[in-house]
Formats: C-alpha cells, sequence, structure tokens
C-alpha cells in the first residue's frame, strides 16, 4: 500500500513509521522541511520527497522574490528522490497565498512535475489559477461538483483520515463516486488521524484504515482499493519521473 502523503520529518524514527508500506511520500512545506524530506528519501527506498511551500508559510514570499532563493528551489526539486512540488495552495485566498501560490505553480511546469495542491475552501481560485493536468488534490474536503470539475481537469482526489470521521456523510458519496483512475489514499500523519485512532497521532499505517473505508463506501475490497490507488500513485508520480 502507498501513502500518497505524509511528514515524516515529523517522526523521531521515520523508519518505524513507513514499515511494512510499499510506499510513502514525504511532503515538504518550506524550504527547510523540504530538504529534511529528501534526506529521508535518501535513507529509505520506499520513502520519496515533495518540495514547495505551504500557504501558512507566506512569511517565506519576500525570500522568493530573489534569484538565489528559486535557485534554491529548482536545485532540490532537481533531486533523484524528489517526485513533485508542494504541499502547496491556498488558506484564505489572501494576495500572499496567491503569489506563494504561483510561485508553486511556476516551478511544477518549468520541472514537469506533478502539484501536490492543499485547499481550504478555496476551488474556486484554484480551478482560476491552475491550468496543468498533473495535479493531486491532497486531503480533498471539497464536495461532489468540485470533485467532477477536478476530475474533468485530469487531477487525481486524494482522500485522508477526514474521510472516515462520523460526520463525514458527504465526503463519503464524493469519495463513493470518484473515477477509479482518479483516486489516492493518504494519511497526511501526524496530523488527522482517521476513525477509530482520531485524537492520537496519526501515523502512514494507518492509511489502511483510509482504505478500508474507501473499500466500504464503493463496495469493494480493501485488496482492490490498494491495487487501484498504488496504480494511480505510481502514475502521476513515479513513472513520470522515472523513480
Amino acid at each position: 500500500m502507498i501513502d500518497a502523503h505524509c511528514h515524516l520529518q515529523e517522526f523521531e524514527d521515520p523508519g518505524e513509521a513507513i514499515e511494512g508500506l510499499e510506499a510513502v511520500i514525504c511532503c515538504g512545506a518550506d524550504i527547510e522541511s523540504s530538504k529534511q524530506a529528501i534526506q529521508i528519501a535518501e535513507r529509505f527506498k520506499n520513502v520519496y520527497a515533495t518540495v514547495g511551500i505551504h500557504p501558512e508559510e507566506n512569511k517565506e514570499i519576500k525570500r522568493l522574490r530573489d534569484e538565489d532563493t528559486k535557485k534554491i528551489f529548482l536545485e532540490l526539486l532537481s533531486m533523484p528522490r524528489v517526485v513533485a512540488v508542494g504541499e502547496c495552495g491556498l488558506d484564505n485566498g489572501s494576495d500572499e497565498e496567491v503569489e506563494l501560490f504561483k510561485f508553486n505553480i511556476k516551478l511544477a511546469k518549468e520541472m514537469g512535475l506533478p502539484l501536490v495542491v492543499h485547499c481550504r475552501n478555496q476551488f474556486e481560485k484554484v480551478f482560476e489559477m491552475v491550468d496543468y493536468d498533473k495535479v493531486q488534490m491532497h486531503c480533498f474536503t471539497g464536495n461532489m461538483e468540485q470533485m467532477r470539475e477536478c476530475v474533468r481537469r485530469g487531477w487525481y482526489i486524494s482522500f485522508g483520515g477526514i474521510v472516515t470521521f462520523k460526520s463525514s456523510h458527504e465526503l463519503r458519496e464524493v469519495a463513493k463516486a470518484v473515477p477509479e483512475d482518479k483516486l489516492l489514499i493518504e494519511t497526511d500523519a501526524p496530523y488527522l488521524a482517521p476513525e477509530p485512532v482520531r485524537g492520537s497521532r496519526n501515523t502512514p499505517a494507518n492509511v489502511k484504515i483510509v482504505a478500508a473505508k474507501i473499500a466500504e463506501v464503493r463496495g469493494t475490497s480493501i485488496n482492490q482499493i490498494e491495487k487501484i490507488t498504488s496504480e494511480n500513485c505510481r502514475r502521476l508520480f513515479f513513472k513520470t519521473n522515472g523513480n
């Protein structure tokens, strides 16, 4: 099974956290955490890294206007274990976040890498800004219409622990309707632990709980969900980059 999005930088022993998984994508959120993601990926053969800046890190904007900073990102994105740009996106749609998001989008296009998108109730702005087909909608929480627009654009829909929450009835209906070839699963560990371990520190191993819930709502087996989501993850992140 593949965890398509987590943050191993937050684990004292990343090796223990990823035990038993085929692959894990460790996501950067700024320059330092992106470097850490690469270092972890270089240590473990089943870990891959992403490089980008999360919208909460908008303090980085002044640095990004410096060409030397862009060179740092291009160098990081050229590392062999890096498979995507992100995590990046919008929380509140402020001018600072938009500028930051544009920076990440431009990098993804320049490098030909997938874009890992964080979207908190900003779908219309994301649709307006992202004219690119290699996209993972990380920790998807949108509605049916928003999911269908993402799929129309060729984007992948990635579900995490939120889909298991007791209150997430509508999101489970969305998960049921996502086309098979656009479905991904993730944990966002150490955040957003799924039911029945909600409130605890999440780990990549809990991707199996997410898979089980999606299998339940789609009326299929967990083995089938593992098969299709792993194939989709390889297609988006690995085959494109020769990893």
